[in-house]
């Protein structure tokens, strides 16, 4: 299992990396370990070190399922998403952490299966998965944030629909009747419309490809992906910045100064979508538009911008990631193709 679902279309153990890239992974690898040797760790930097070790050195080099163990397992040996010294970090106080959720889940279950195909317990993932997530005919964290169906990002719900049916189908959970339940809540544009978002669309594509439905991905992708190429020099970015609107007040005024940011792995999506693309013209375009962009990334490796809000003078997140870095590897080293 050396893909991941969030990496479309890269094997970790082959891909190969410039200098830049493995500097920067091998330095933030070492910060990692450093965080976890002391307790402060999360699910998402375990899961990225992992990536980073399988991109650099082939194989796991560091004992992860040792510090889920130590550090991020809470009641009845779930995995969280926090370690307590992280969450009280990240939210000033502790309780707050304590979140059992699917990322977090899909994890410690893929380490498992890098660590012992053979020996996962795909049911016990699964069981608790339609126990604890399955609600409005889709899987998502609602026991985590109160926050309604409407006002959740899509991101979110197609991404862990994505990840809890890959971890039914591995446990043979998926039955007729529950495809169909699911289905009828991905497909009704009142709970998941179709967006402008790269990411929300590719995940509704490895979703709606578990349950063998990829026949209902909605139409209209072409405009989507132009749109995500709107005021870039070079590449895509995950949305166009026009269609960025408060979701309460239905306008554009709290994002009227946000800039539009190239990214490698939203790249990496718009070549997973092109596939619904019927247009050769504009298929061509877009196909031209991204060997551009990985010339552009063979020249300048380590372009990859952190999102800016307004005209707050500071990265929103982390400068870059590993995750954008080796999307960036992937995309200098590949070819273009759906």
């Amino acid at each position: 299992m050396t893909a991941h679902i969030f990496l479309p279309g890269i094997r970790l153990r082959t891909i190969p990396l410039v200098p830049e890239h493995e500097k920067y992974l091998r330095e933030w690898r070492t910060a990692a370990l450093a965080c976890a040797d002391d307790g402060d760790v999360c699910a998402s930097m375990v899961l990225q070190a992992a990536f980073i070790e399988l991109s650099t050195n082939g194989h796991l080099t560091t004992d992860w399922l040792g510090i889920f163990d130590a550090c991020l397992t809470g009641e009845n040996d779930w995995p969280l998403a926090y370690s307590a010294r992280y969450g009280k970090r990240l939210y000033g106080f502790e309780n707050q952490a304590v979140q059992s959720t699917i990322v977090a889940a899909h994890t410690r279950w893929w380490l498992e299966g890098l660590h012992d195909p053979g020996g996962v317990d795909h049911a016990r993932y699964g069981h608790w998965l339609l126990e604890q997530k399955y609600r409005d005919g889709l899987l998502y964290d609602h026991d985590v944030s109160e926050t309604i169906l409407r006002h959740r990002m899509r991101t979110e719900l197609t991404m862990s629909l994505a990840y809890a049916l890959e971890i039914l189908g591995a446990a043979g959970l998926l039955s007729a009747a529950l495809k169909d339940d699911i289905l009828a809540s991905l497909a009704d544009p009142r709970r998941i419309p179709p967006s402008r978002y790269m990411s929300t669309e590719y995940f509704r594509r490895r979703a709606l490809e578990s349950l063998g439905a990829i026949n209902h991905f909605p139409v209209g992708e072409l405009d989507a992906i132009e749109a995500c190429a709107t005021d870039l020099a070079v590449g895509f970015g995950d949305f166009a910045m026009a269609d960025k609107r408060d979701s309460y007040m239905g306008t554009a005024k709290r994002t009227g100064r946000d800039k539009p940011i190239h990214s490698p792995l939203s790249a990496c999506h718009v070549m997973a979508l092109l596939a619904f693309v019927q247009d050769a013209e504009a298929k061509g375009r877009i196909e031209t538009r991204l060997v551009d962009y990985n010339e552009h990334l063979r020249a300048h490796p380590m372009d990859i911008p952190a999102f800016q809000m307004r005209d707050v003078h500071v990265p929103f997140g982390a400068d870059k990631t590993p995750i954008e870095v080796i999307c960036a590897a992937h995309l200098i080293a590949g070819e273009v193709h759906p």
